[in-house]
């Protein structure tokens, strides 16, 4: 706990405080981000974001849930309350969710075996797998009827990227396949 209150000390140092006076006063993200919940992926560090530029939702495996109340609810409150411009589905490498799914038996809570009961491993090695896995949830997001009511309505990009934590290459999906942001 003395870690968090000295990284606290430490940002009130160099926090930008008329930034954040702004920021009292409501919020306007260009970006929502649907990211997983590993703590190696810092989705405001990956994109040098500033406070009040994302909007974040993280999970185990960065999953769409359109059914799960909490997912939905971040999804709604993005597009319609604050109307973003660009929605990102951040994947990364060695996800711990598609990792468990290769071999159920590492699913041995029931919160994790519920979250992942409709996804499945497919690919000949974990990388490949955690891409399919990222398309899946991509594919999910664009055609639901939401979305597809929010994109009649007004401009929404959405993305899907690939982070890899070793090299922090990034790559972007084209529809087709995996280009590298440089």
């Amino acid at each position: 706990m003395e870690m968090l209150l000295n990284g606290y000390r430490t940002f009130l140092k160099s926090a930008d405080i008329e930034l954040y006076q702004k920021l009292a006063n409501g919020q306007k993200p260009q970006t929502f981000v649907i990211s997983c919940s590993d703590s190696r992926i810092i989705p405001e560090e990956i994109f040098y974001a500033k406070p009040g530029e994302l909007i974040v939702l993280r999970n185990v495996g960065n999953l769409v849930k359109f059914e799960d109340p909490g997912v939905l609810a971040a999804i709604e409150y993005a597009l319609l309350h604050l109307k973003v411009e660009n929605v990102v589905i951040l994947s990364h490498s060695d996800c711990g969710a598609v990792k468990a799914l290769s071999d159920r038996d590492h699913l041995d809570t029931e919160g994790l075996k519920g979250w992942l009961a409709s996804e499945g491993y497919n690919g000949k090695d974990l990388e490949e797998a955690v891409k399919f896995h990222a398309i899946r949830q991509y594919a999910g997001f664009i055609n639901n009827d939401l979305v597809r009511r929010v994109k009649e309505t007004r401009k929404l990009r959405i993305g899907l990227f690939y982070f890899d934590i070793s090299s922090l290459r990034l790559e972007r999906f084209t529809g087709e396949k995996w280009d590298e942001i440089r």
